[in-house]
């Protein structure tokens, strides 16, 4: 396996890069010996109170001619040779070292601090070295944040225990790589974390990917509902930047903010000067998506109130005929049915003649005479002094488009309550 060798600048940015053979076992124990580790921080910004959090603290390897080498290849190279727990306790000195400086001079700064579980097992496990080089530099346990890779590990309960001691001293766990390969959902519950990390593989292209767009909001989503904070993770561009506070990030790191770089205090004013124009974007952005959908919603209500005069005050054995002339009328509707105040469907579901042929075969529209009585819609409009009820967006399972539903109550000619139900189709 070949290295790249990276050669930086004193405030971290990358000069030039060359290959080299891998390293040698002599060459790492020299690392080891002389403790020839270069630490770079990379600044973490919370979208809610507009500032620098705390940063990520990175490594490097360092060579006699200047070079930095990077620290996958530092930890495949101690994997090979068994070397692993001493590359990594080595590496969690320099960096608290370092942060140490920034500690003292802003004692609410935290540090996200990746632990290499891979060699986790119960032998391990209670150690207390972590600790005692918390107590060395005087940093306290809550401003710690333990990045773990959970997948590392195959010791399951090692790991499990590995956390649950050190959140129970005090520290913050982060999952780290969330929504890669190596992610294992089954964990979560298990380790309960305070942070989950979202990939740079999400967030890259997320302002055309619609199925990433989903993904993110839907770890979000998870994060929020277990108690979890959500750090986009590898945020290049500004879009990027926005679209993941749109989607619920609460923490952002990447180099769109700023690189890893040598850090001798807390010095952050860039940073957060693009954290604050991003979210007057993000304040212009959400102004002018409510008002799309306001005026969406009431394009699909005026629809809806065209068809509810053609039904009101009609006879139920002419509502098939009714719906049957009105769904090639707007082009925005995608189904449309009616459901009796018992829940039982009443007319078919009417789509359009151009579009049956192309259904899938996993979808089926509901039929006339099935029941509906466990729609939310129809609970929510019978049992409620509600007139009208609008879903989320979801997949049509009458026509596998993605669509929302406009349900409104309405009396007919023999003074029984029934619910028009209208799906209009969306964009992603």
């Amino acid at each position: 396996m070949a290295i790249v060798y990276q050669l930086l600048s004193s405030d971290g940015v990358e000069l030039t890069a060359r290959t080299d053979p891998s390293l040698s076992l002599s060459a790492l124990k020299e690392i080891l010996s002389d403790e020839k580790i270069v630490v770079h921080f990379q600044s973490i910004l919370s979208a809610h109170n507009h500032s620098v959090i705390g940063f990520e603290g990175l490594v490097r390897g360092k060579l006699p001619g200047g070079g930095l080498i990077p620290p996958i290849s530092l930890f495949n190279s101690a994997k090979k040779y068994g070397l692993t727990l001493e590359l990594d306790r080595l590496c969690r000195e320099k960096i608290l070292a370092n942060f140490s400086n920034i500690y003292h001079l802003n004692s609410r700064s935290l540090l996200f601090l990746n632990l290499e579980t891979s060699f986790l097992s119960s032998e391990i496990v209670g150690s207390g070295y972590l600790l005692n080089q918390l107590t060395k530099h005087k940093v306290p346990p809550a401003n710690i944040i333990i990045e773990i890779v959970e997948s590392r590990t195959n010791d399951t309960d090692a790991l499990i225990r590995f956390v649950n001691n050190y959140r129970d001293c005090g520290l913050n766990i982060a999952l780290d790589d969330m929504g890669t390969g190596h992610s294992n959902f089954d964990r979560i519950p298990l380790l309960r974390p305070n942070i989950i990390k979202i990939d740079r593989s999400i967030i890259n292209e997320i302002d055309t990917n619609y199925f990433k767009q989903e993904i993110f909001k839907s770890l979000t989503n998870l994060s929020r509902n277990i108690g979890a904070l959500t750090l986009a993770e590898g945020v290049e561009t500004q879009k990027e930047a926005l679209l993941c506070i749109e989607y619920g990030a609460d923490l952002l790191q990447g180099y769109y903010f700023s690189k890893p770089k040598y850090l001798q205090y807390a010095e952050n004013g860039d940073e957060e000067r693009k954290l604050k124009d991003i979210l007057l974007s993000f304040r212009a952005r959400k102004i002018d998506i409510v008002s799309a959908k306001l005026f969406e919603n009431n394009r699909y209500q005026k629809i809806v109130r065209q068809i509810l005069q053609g039904l009101e005050d009609q006879h139920p054995v002419v509502f098939d005929n009714i719906l049957r002339e009105t769904i090639e009328a707007y082009n925005s509707v995608d189904a449309l049915y009616i459901v009796d105040d018992d829940g039982i469907q009443i007319t078919e579901t009417f789509i359009k003649k151009d579009s049956k042929h192309l259904i899938n075969p996993l979808f089926r529209a509901v039929s006339k005479n099935e029941s509906l009585s466990y729609k939310e819609y129809f609970y929510q409009l019978i049992n409620t002094d509600l007139q009208k009820y609008t879903t989320d967006r979801y997949i049509s399972f009458a026509t596998g488009n993605l669509c929302i539903t406009l349900s409104h109550l309405f009396t007919g000619n023999d003074n029984r309550r029934y619910i028009l139900c209208t799906d209009f189709l969306v964009n992603n």
